[in-house]
């Protein structure tokens, strides 16, 4: 067969060890072909001429040296038809397709076209529909971890409060692991959750610790309105942090590269077996495919 592999939407650690895994696997019965830049290189049918000893010398990197993108163009038919037309004319069987919600989506145009896909999820914000876990998640907290334990060193220093807002998009996965990783004393992590409520439990909170910790999950509220207003209810001094994208950087956690390679070998026993169109997940702690329905 011949089998293509792109990257798309956001990085993550984890994303080279699982392609490293996936190329291991299937490069001597097939011809592989890797996509620059996800979807971007299917429309412009632009092919990366990397090889195993290549991909092995980058496994254990951060993010994707295929790279990834954020295509917009291929939510429009347009460009989804020119995408499949390089498909046929490099005469390729399957592609897989590694990304999260919005790459998932991209990946159901290719099935509709009678294009063969299976998906491999990786984003950090844990957020794909029907697997409990993505790669890059578990990185991602270990990064955000550390990055809070660092700085709190300097908060308890000066007895100052400090908001870190970690990413997350719509999803509190990152903020809500994190926060019981550093024993966080508030998560702002939903609808549910209050400028007023946060300010009460840090009330309490000052009494007993030198530098309390508050955990904002990204797109809630306003970091330095939060800031403003804890500083002005309670006369405290307060910092404010964005963890930002230190959570997608450095090398993958031991867990994260078990798990890429687990999502690798799914894919590809699945590949051997003629099981097409799925979604690699994970589902009560086991890595099984599940047809992509729509």
């Amino acid at each position: 067969m011949n089998i293509g592999i792109l990257a798309s939407g956001g990085d993550g650690a984890g994303m080279n060890y699982c392609l490293y895994n996936l190329y291991k696997k299937l490069y001597k019965k097939h011809k592989i072909f890797l996509f620059n830049r996800g979807f971007y290189g299917l429309i412009n049918n632009d092919i990366l001429n990397y090889n195993f000893k290549y991909l092995k010398k980058h496994k254990n990197d951060g993010g994707i040296i295929i790279k990834t993108s954020r295509c917009k163009e291929f939510e429009m038919k347009k460009y989804q038809d020119i995408a499949v037309e390089n498909i046929v004319k490099n005469k390729i069987d399957l592609i897989i397709v590694m990304g999260g919600n919005g790459s998932f989506n991209g990946a159901k145009e290719l099935i509709v076209r009678s294009v063969k896909v299976m998906f491999i999820p990786c984003t950090i914000d844990n957020d794909v529909n029907d697997s409990e876990y993505c790669i890059g998640f578990d990185t991602a907290c270990y990064n955000c971890a550390n990055f809070i334990k660092h700085v709190n060193t300097t908060m308890q220093s000066f007895n100052r409060t400090c908001i870190y807002e970690a990413m997350g998009r719509e999803c509190p996965a990152i903020a809500i692991t994190v926060g019981n990783m550093v024993d966080a004393d508030y998560l702002y992590v939903g609808n549910s959750c209050s400028v007023e409520n946060c300010i009460d439990v840090l009330r309490i909170a000052k009494q007993k610790k030198d530098a309390p910790i508050v955990i904002l999950r990204e797109n809630l509220v306003d970091i330095k309105y939060l800031r403003q207003e804890i500083e002005k209810k309670l006369n405290i001094d307060v910092r404010t942090c964005i963890v930002g994208y230190v959570q997608r950087g450095g090398k993958p956690t031991k867990l994260e590269k078990l798990n890429a390679k687990k999502f690798a070998e799914t894919c590809t026993k699945n590949i051997n077996q003629k099981n097409y169109n799925n979604s690699i997940v994970v589902k009560n702690n086991k890595f099984v495919a599940k047809k992509i329905i729509f």
